[in-house]
């Protein structure tokens, strides 16, 4: 019994971390939320799914258009069930702090599969959860990308211990979550099947090859138009401002891989090279630089096989970045907002499903009514509606 209770702390403190992590979050997403600070992203995805329950569609009023014309994120179908049963934007934000923060628990399982201390394994995870990315993915406007990590940290544990069908069915999940993961997980699926297990690899290359190809070849059968950023775009001293501050978190203890660092290339140029107007992607906590911190934080869990004594390293690096450069409101002279006294009352309506209509300045009001499937933003042209599974 005693040699059980001595084994047991790493993960009770992994297990304590994510739930005050959790508990500190959803309490700070309330309070944002309260006070109407949440975008359009979060009303987009709450319409989207109380809409799939209600009619089979993930159309939504602000993109105009069934949300799967847009990102390939049928796998966030799974929840319109939940969603129709609690429709409120409560309801993604408590899911998105509970699928970050369990992240967490999934790397601290694959650092200690892969041979990692558990000690080591455990200052990780927690230097993982206190990093400015990941408490951004738990404060920013809900999205499908912060599925990402927990899946891919899943994912790699299956591929390590070389399950064939679970490899294969976490793969297909990844591939579910946003259309890019497809491009990543054909790159790695040919680096794979040259220096590790070509089967499995080949398999993981072509399960990609088949949903890229099914998401580039609907727009040209039924004649929609899918948007997305310009490429390229001239890289520019942020971006090394960028790589500084997500890699002091994990003690650049990536960088000790040496040339096998190279295969993040597409990663980073997903993030470095596309045009956003106002808005680069190459930011902390922003949405699509999630396969990104993934991908380091399992770097850094190879490294800390030889280098185990760099974990404390990431913690300490971990908690300055957080304390003096976060992206949330935990960070020194900022404090929390100022309920907004519409907020009850808007969180009425969307049980409602009245025809209401906002303007395009008022994104966070419609993004709480969201789930009235009749409430509207002003935002460009009408399209015509179609089924979220048959767009013809």
């Amino acid at each position: 019994m005693r040699l059980q209770l001595i084994r047991r702390p790493p993960i009770i403190a992994v297990a304590l971390a994510c739930l005050g992590f959790g508990s500190l979050y959803l309490f700070l997403d309330l309070n944002k939320l309260h006070a109407l600070y949440y975008g359009q992203d979060s009303g987009i995805f709450l319409q989207m799914l109380a809409r799939f329950a209600h009619d089979g569609s993930t159309f939504n009023w602000y993109e105009r258009r069934p949300h799967l014309w847009v990102h390939d994120s049928w796998i966030l179908l799974v929840l319109a069930p939940l969603v129709q049963t609690f429709p409120y934007q409560e309801t993604l934000i408590a899911v998105q702090v509970l699928v970050v923060a369990g992240s967490a628990v999934v790397l601290y399982y694959f650092a200690c599969v892969i041979g990692v201390a558990r000690t080591p394994a455990t200052l990780l995870a927690v230097a993982y959860l206190i990093s400015p990315s990941v408490q951004a993915f738990a404060y920013n406007d809900f999205s499908e990308s912060y599925f990402e990590p927990i899946f891919i940290f899943a994912f790699s544990i299956a591929l390590y211990r070389r399950s064939f069908p679970l490899s294969l069915l976490l793969a297909q999940v990844l591939l579910g979550i946003k259309e890019d993961i497809a491009l990543f997980m054909i790159w790695f699926g040919i680096i794979g099947a040259i220096w590790w297990d070509r089967p499995l690899s080949i398999c993981i290359a072509l399960l990609a090859i088949i949903n890229a190809a099914v998401w580039w070849i609907l727009p040209i059968i039924y004649g929609y138009h899918r948007w997305g950023p310009t490429y390229p775009s001239p890289p520019n001293l942020t971006d090394l401002a960028f790589l500084i501050e997500i890699l002091v978190p994990f003690a650049f203890a990536p960088l000790f891989l040496g040339w096998r660092t190279l295969i993040a290339l597409p990663l980073l140029g997903e993030l470095f090279l596309a045009y956003y107007p106002g808005n680069p992607l190459a930011r902390a906590g922003v949405h699509a630089t999630a396969p990104l911190i993934s991908l380091l934080a399992i770097a850094t869990a190879f490294a800390l096989r030889d280098r185990p004594q760099i974990a404390r390293w990431a913690l300490l690096g971990s908690c300055l970045m957080a304390l003096f450069f976060n992206t949330t409101v935990l960070h020194i002279g900022r404090h929390l907002y100022r309920p907004d006294p519409r907020y009850e009352a808007t969180r009425e309506v969307g049980t409602t499903h009245l025809p209401i209509v906002y303007s395009q300045n008022d994104f966070s009001l419609w993004s709480v009514a969201a789930a009235d499937i009749n409430a509207r933003i002003i935002r460009g042209k009408l399209t015509e509606e179609r089924p979220a599974w048959n767009t013809k």
